[in-house]
């Protein structure tokens, strides 16, 4: 049989095929190469501006190479202090980071960067997310970029979080996921709060169990008497720095109020945010409402916010609308929020506006598909 006689016998496909392969591949140009391109020239414009995990370079590495001489983790000048480049987080964190420590610095910053990178489709996959598109657009979040850029412990916090919820039937791994989470960073405080709203005693317990032996172990290594150093270091932190970031003091301060007003919006929205964690928790059963609560709870109640924190979003959009939806498109108009002081009125403003317009519009698709199937 010749050459041209194949050439006719093969079989030509119609116009709905060839739409259709055209929409797969403008997907996984839209979806996989735009995403992995952008990430990409992201690295390299870190790498050019010499600014590779910041936080980590300038806080974290620090204290793990104090640790590892035997000193105490909490030293800091004025100047780090008002810059916001010091190293308060609990005695855990400073543990956690000193093998790190024993690498050079740029290896290890390297190294982190690439851990916070793999904690974001670690934490999809955690989820439950089988469509392969939200990996993608997670990836050009705005707090997505700022959390494996700055090299902090927010996106591997949001992967513990989204563990908690993959095991949370297993009381001994929930529990030890969460008060690993809350000792790293306490503002993840909000996750014990879940556990008991949905009446997990068992996994609070086992969480409150591990808290105190972890916190005993972490504390006898760096030193006892470091406590007294890590809160008032706290304290300072908090009060050079309150004006600036996304919470709820300095959004009363860039409405014209003084620090009292915000602690009293801190806690006005907080007790809001943990009595919705409560009543969907206890009241209604619904433990993904709860969870998405309990992140808002842990957005609104940290006096310290910045746009890294955002992150964790992740968790209920995931869980709400697991497939692709314009919901997940929502945290790009978040790019104008570069990450650098100070903060702008109209960017907290565009901050909440898109976390507020996403958690709704993901909450009722997804209780709009809940009703639906539940329709005989």
């Amino acid at each position: 049989m010749s050459a041209g006689t194949l050439a006719v016998e093969r079989p030509k496909r119609s116009r709905p095929e060839r739409e259709a392969g055209l929409r797969r591949a403008a997907e996984h140009s839209l979806f996989g190469v735009v995403p992995i391109v952008a990430t990409l020239a992201l690295i390299a414009f870190q790498f050019h501006l010499h600014a590779v995990a910041v936080d980590f370079h300038v806080a974290y590495y620090p204290a793990a190479s104090r640790v590892l001489n035997g000193l105490g983790p909490y030293a800091a000048t004025p100047a780090q202090i008002s810059g916001g480049t010091v190293f308060v987080y609990p005695a855990l964190s400073a543990i956690v980071f000193a093998p790190f420590a024993l690498l050079s610095r740029g290896t290890a910053e390297v190294l982190y960067m690439l851990v916070c990178i793999a904690c974001v489709p670690a934490t999809l996959r955690v989820l439950n997310v089988r469509d392969w598109r939200p990996y993608g657009v997670a990836m050009l979040w705005l707090p997505v970029f700022v959390g494996w850029q700055s090299g902090n412990v927010t996106l591997p916090l949001t992967l513990m979080v989204a563990l908690a919820w993959r095991y949370r039937d297993r009381p001994i791994v929930a529990g030890l996921l969460t008060a690993a989470a809350i000792s790293l960073k306490p503002f993840i405080w909000p996750l014990g709060l879940w556990l008991l709203a949905t009446r997990r005693w068992k996994a609070a317990a086992c969480a409150l169990a591990w808290g105190l032996v972890i916190n005993l172990i972490a504390w006898a290594v760096v030193g006892y008497s470091q406590i007294h150093s890590y809160l008032h270091l706290s304290s300072e932190v908090t009060n050079a720095l309150w004006r600036g970031g996304y919470g709820m003091l300095a959004v009363a301060h860039h409405l014209g109020f003084g620090r009292t007003v915000g602690e009293v919006l801190l806690l006005a929205t907080s007790a809001a945010a943990a009595a919705a964690v409560i009543y969907f928790g206890a009241v209604k059963r619904n433990e993904t409402d709860a969870l998405a609560w309990a992140v808002v709870l842990m957005l609104v109640a940290s006096p310290l916010l910045w746009s890294h924190y955002f992150s964790l979003l992740l968790i209920p959009v995931a869980l709400w609308r697991p497939r692709l939806s314009p919901v997940w498109a929502l945290p790009l108009l978040m790019w104008p929020m570069p990450p650098r002081q100070p903060v702008f009125g109209w960017e907290e403003l565009l901050a909440w506006g898109v976390t507020a317009a996403m958690l709704t519009f993901a909450s009722r698709a997804a209780h709009r598909g809940a009703r639906r199937a539940s329709v005989p």
